[in-house]
This record gives C-alpha cells, sequence and structure tokens, in this order.
C-alpha cells in the first residue's frame, strides 16, 4: 500500500507538489511567495487609491521634496561662485531658493500679463479661423431636384467618388460651424486664467512646504541615527537619501536649463516670424518638456494653432512648426543626451509605463514627476537584496 508523502499541515500532494518536494522547494516556501506577491498587489492598490484621493494634499508636500532636491543640486553651483564656496548648505540653499522664487515670480506675471491681453483678441482670431475653415469647406450647394439614381451611380464611378466627396465636405462645414458657434474660445481663456490663479496657490503652499524642510536640513542627519539607532542602517539610509537627492536633483536641474535652452530658442523663432504672445508660447514649451517623449511635440502644437488662427492661413505655421521641430529633435537627441548623461537610468518603457500610471493619477503634475518619482522607486528598491532584480529591470542597462 502506497503512502502519500504530506508536509506538515498540508494536504497531500500531487505528482506536481512532489516533483516540488524532490527538488528540494517547500510547498511552504512557494506559497510564502505567492502571498507575497498579492499583498504587494493589495498594498499597490490601496497606495494608488490614497495618492488619487489625497493628492490635493499630497502633492504640495511631494513638490516640495522634489523641489528641496533641485535647491540642493543648485547648492553646488552656487558654491563656485567667488566667496560662497565655503558657506553652510543651507545658506546656499536658501540663496537658491530665493532665485527659484524670483524666477517663478517673473514668470508667472508674464503668464498672466500674456493672457489678459490674448483675451480681448479672440474674437478676432475666432474670425480668421471660421475664414478659414469656409475657405477650405465651402458651404455645399443646394441639393439637386433629382438625384441620380442608383444604378446611374453605379455606372459612373466618378459620380459616387464626387458624391462622396460632397458629402464628406458638408459634414465637415457643418462641424466647423457648431464648433465656432458652439464654443466660446473667450470663456475658455477666461477658465484658463481662473486656473492659473490657483495654480499660483499651490506654488506658494509649496514654497511655504520647502522653506520649513529647508530650515531642518542640516539636522536631518541625526534624525536619521536616532530613528535606527544601528550604525550601519542609519548610514545606509543616508547613503540612499544622499544618492536620491543627487540623481533627482542633478536630472531636475539639468532638465530645467535644457528647458529654457530649449525656451529660449522657440522664442527666438516665434518672434522672428511675427507669432504674437511668444514669451507665452516659450513658456508653455519649456514647462510641457518636463514630460517625455510626448511633452515636446505638444508644446509645439499650441504656438503652431494659434499662428493659423493669428494669421488665417498655413504658411507662417508650418515654417514655425518645422523650425520648432527641428530644435526639438536637435536638443532631444543631441544635446539633452550629453547634458543628462547617466542621471536617470531608466528603461524607455518604464518612463512610458510610469507617465500612464502618474498621469492618471495626478494629471500634468504626475507626468512632469513621473521619471523623478519611478527614479526614486528604484534607488530604494536597489538597496535591498530581495528587491534589487526588480530595480535592474526598471534600469535601462541593469547597472544599479
Amino acid at each position: 500500500m502506497l503512502v502519500p508523502k504530506f508536509f506538515p499541515g498540508t494536504a497531500p500532494c500531487n505528482h506536481a507538489d512532489d516533483s516540488l518536494y524532490k527538488s528540494g522547494y517547500p510547498q511552504s516556501m512557494f506559497q510564502g511567495r505567492v502571498s507575497t506577491i498579492f499583498f504587494a498587489i493589495g498594498i499597490t492598490i490601496m497606495v494608488g487609491w490614497l495618492f488619487y484621493v489625497g493628492k490635493d494634499i499630497i502633492l504640495p508636500i511631494v513638490t516640495a521634496i522634489i523641489l528641496l532636491q533641485i535647491l540642493y543640486a543648485a547648492s553646488a553651483t552656487v558654491a563656485r561662485i567667488p566667496g560662497l564656496g565655503q558657506t553652510p548648505l543651507w545658506l546656499r540653499a536658501t540663496l537658491a531658493l530665493i532665485a527659484v522664487i524670483a524666477m517663478l515670480f517673473a514668470m508667472t506675471r508674464m503668464l498672466v500679463a500674456s493672457l489678459q491681453n490674448l483675451v480681448p483678441s479672440l474674437p478676432v482670431y475666432q474670425r480668421n479661423l471660421e475664414n478659414l475653415f469656409a475657405a477650405w469647406f465651402p458651404a455645399p450647394a443646394e441639393a439637386i431636384a433629382d438625384p441620380p439614381q442608383m444604378a446611374e451611380l453605379m455606372s459612373s464611378p466618378q459620380g459616387i467618388f464626387d458624391r462622396g466627396t460632397e458629402a464628406v465636405a458638408k459634414a465637415v462645414s457643418e462641424f466647423a460651424t457648431r464648433f465656432f458657434t458652439e464654443i466660446d474660445i473667450a470663456a475658455l481663456a477666461q477658465s484658463v486664467l481662473a486656473s492659473l490663479t490657483s495654480f499660483g496657490g499651490f506654488v506658494f503652499i509649496t514654497i511655504l512646504y520647502a522653506s520649513f524642510l529647508l530650515s531642518e536640513i542640516t539636522g536631518f542627519p541625526e534624525k536619521v541615527r536616532r530613528a535606527f539607532g544601528s550604525d550601519r542602517e542609519s548610514t545606509d539610509t543616508l547613503n540612499m537619501i544622499t544618492r536620491i537627492n543627487h540623481d533627482i536633483g542633478s536630472y531636475l536641474a539639468t532638465k530645467t536649463l535644457i528647458n529654457i535652452i530649449l525656451g529660449v530658442i522657440c522664442w527666438a523663432i516665434l518672434m522672428v516670424l511675427g507669432v504674437e504672445y511668444a514669451a507665452l508660447w516659450a513658456i508653455i514649451i519649456g514647462l510641457l518638456n518636463y514630460i517625455p517623449y510626448i511633452g515636446s511635440f505638444v508644446g509645439v502644437a499650441f504656438p503652431a494653432l494659434f499662428a493659423v488662427a493669428q494669421f488665417g492661413n498655413l504658411t507662417i505655421p508650418l515654417i514655425a512648426t518645422g523650425l520648432m521641430t527641428i530644435a526639438q529633435v536637435i536638443i532631444g537627441n543631441i544635446v539633452e543626451p550629453k547634458m543628462l548623461s547617466k542621471s536617470v537610468n531608466l528603461s524607455p518603457m518604464v518612463v512610458l509605463v510610469s507617465l500612464a500610471i502618474w498621469s492618471s493619477l495626478w494629471g500634468i503634475p504626475g507626468a512632469i514627476l513621473a521619471v523623478p518619482f519611478t527614479t526614486i522607486l528604484m534607488i530604494v528598491l536597489a538597496r535591498r537584496p530581495g528587491t534589487r532584480p526588480i530595480a535592474a529591470l526598471l534600469s535601462s542597462d541593469g547597472n544599479v
């Protein structure tokens, strides 16, 4: 009589379990790993739900932490200024924060002034678009009293093509007419201006949080040592935080410089071509360029569409789009890789997935912060032997 094999506290093994047993792989270990995976998935879903629900509270705090990392990287640049090399870190970071506040204040004033001047001119641009659509898709003639019979159409392919073209032109013309009569562009611009005002409040709260975090930067290492107790654990944690500050700060500081260069180039192109509010579109292009892969092309679309409304033709808009696209390609494929180097060692596919996840949670701010968040996650996973393989899979070359 055959006696079935049992593990303590488990059901009888089948043939698959028997092979696991013979290979030295305990069933309890397999079940433990499966449970760990399900727990990790559940915790991830709960954290994602928390981030989505608590967006208004969490986003300013996270942005302040990211801003602090930028200041940490900028303080190294301030240290190169003669006379400031031996100053404390908090003083250099404070000077960098003052410079950031001044830049944000100037940029916000420019955006508000541009939008305030843009709103009264919107009816003119709307009429230019209506005239352009009317020239492209003229209203079709009245229907013929005796439409051609089906047999006549079937015997003449050219007649079928003409009738189809006429139907498409009529549908597009009706759509354009409805669009420009039902969409109030002026009201839309007013809502954008109101959103910009609320964004100013968000920036104020973020800077306030960053200021308080900056005041605690000098005593933070001692807090970590007392929190972990063990010298080894505290040292590992401080090293991880230092690497996060270095990688994220360097990436964002360098990316900001790249975006400023791109914005200045696009501003010069738009100014030469006579596109109005060139400074506004340059700022939008620079901000959207923080979003990987997608932001650069979306940023170019705004001034291109506005140029169509301003000039009422496609000549200047196509030239502007071509020149700005060339600038985007050169900076994105030549300048940016050399300047960023290995600051962010993320797989392009991982960047796209994180972009989709964070933009669905937090919208445009989440899309901008997708790369920093994923980089922080990769660094944290790389510090533990059990999760280091996951960090290697997130990286671009496997070196973590």
